[in-house]
């Protein structure tokens, strides 16, 4: 639920602004990751608006738990603009204290096994954040009090940070030639 509580708190920073970006913003949270990306499958092929407005996705899944406390994993970050736009922001804010690495174990193709697959196959491009597993993953031992609060509320400043210069509308999210080759 970490990635969740990311989204509600970006979501209630974009709430709390007092101008109104120039793009709209959606916050959509789904369910069925785990049994073959269900929620995220339903809402790209019944979007509320046409799909074809839809210009990015920003997934977060698992971003409160690890040994680095200034890494984030952005999977997905080497396919579009969104990685080095989002390592700008990074520079812009310092304050932050994040590195965002590309994925340590890309053999593993997290980029093909979450939500924001669906829209990528609709050529919308995404980057999804995450601190990947860790050893009470799936686990009942997998409890809220060893969350990171600190850790994921930066997150959700950095995605914050990227959503609203997006949705600024000064810069388009773009694949970049190697990467829509590869996705």
């Amino acid at each position: 639920a970490s990635g969740t509580s990311v989204l509600l708190a970006a979501a209630a920073a974009f709430g709390a602004l007092e101008i109104r970006p120039a793009r709209s913003v959606i916050f959509l949270a789904v369910s069925g990751e785990e049994k073959g990306l269900l929620g995220s499958k339903y809402y790209s092929e019944n979007p509320t608006v046409p799909i074809e407005g839809i210009i990015m996705n920003i997934n977060m899944d698992m971003v409160g738990r690890n040994q680095r406390p200034d890494t984030v994993i952005g999977i997905g970050r080497q396919y579009t603009n969104l990685g080095p736009l989002t390592d700008r922001i990074l520079a812009e804010h310092p304050e932050l204290g994040f590195t965002v690495i590309e994925d340590p174990m890309p053999e593993e193709q997290g980029f093909f096994r979450s939500d924001h697959l669906h829209f990528v196959n609709k050529d919308i491009p995404a980057i999804f954040f995450t601190t990947w597993d860790h050893e009470d993953y799936h686990k009942p031992s997998d409890e809220s009090h060893l969350i990171d609060s600190e850790k994921a509320a930066r997150i959700a400043k950095l995605v914050f940070y990227l959503g609203a210069r997006i949705a600024s509308g000064d810069e388009d999210p773009q694949w970049t030639e190697t990467g829509l080759a590869e996705v």
